[in-house]
């Protein structure tokens, strides 16, 4: 009788060690944010209407991972068309920098505080209606 016991006490005591190890992996808080680990990256877009083509590339790095503070560095290039014929390219650089908002889960650039939303499955960021592609 007493080899039974003994068993039935180690088995209380697994299924006590197990169901406590399950309650403290089910109310751990500290899960990542996928958002912020994907945001830094290369991002494309392009557009084309009756006056000319524009190409757009958001390069987007971290500056402050403590502040979740990223600079954003914005290359335009437009392809003007006049009667048919493409004018000189037009080039424009602009830099500056965005917060990330957890509760949110949007980065929120500095200056003309547009919000950057990001779908990590399709791998796109979206400023308002427009629609970047994650390249790298």
């Amino acid at each position: 009788m007493r080899l039974f016991t003994l068993k039935t006490d180690s088995m209380k005591t697994a299924m006590l060690i197990l169901f406590a190890t399950v309650i403290i992996y089910g109310c751990n808080t500290s899960s990542k944010d996928e958002i912020i680990e994907f945001i830094p990256g290369t991002y494309v877009r392009t557009g084309q209407n009756e006056f000319g083509k524009e190409f757009d590339t958001l390069v987007i790095t971290i500056q402050n991972p403590a502040a979740k503070e990223f600079k954003i560095q914005n290359r335009w290039h437009y392809i003007r068309q006049v009667e048919g014929e493409a004018n000189v390219p037009e080039y424009k650089v602009k830099e500056t920098s965005g917060i990330y908002n957890a509760e949110t889960r949007l980065l929120e650039e500095a200056e003309t505080l547009d919000h950057y939303s990001f779908d990590v499955k399709e791998k796109i960021l979206f400023n308002g209606t427009n629609k970047f592609k994650k390249i790298k």
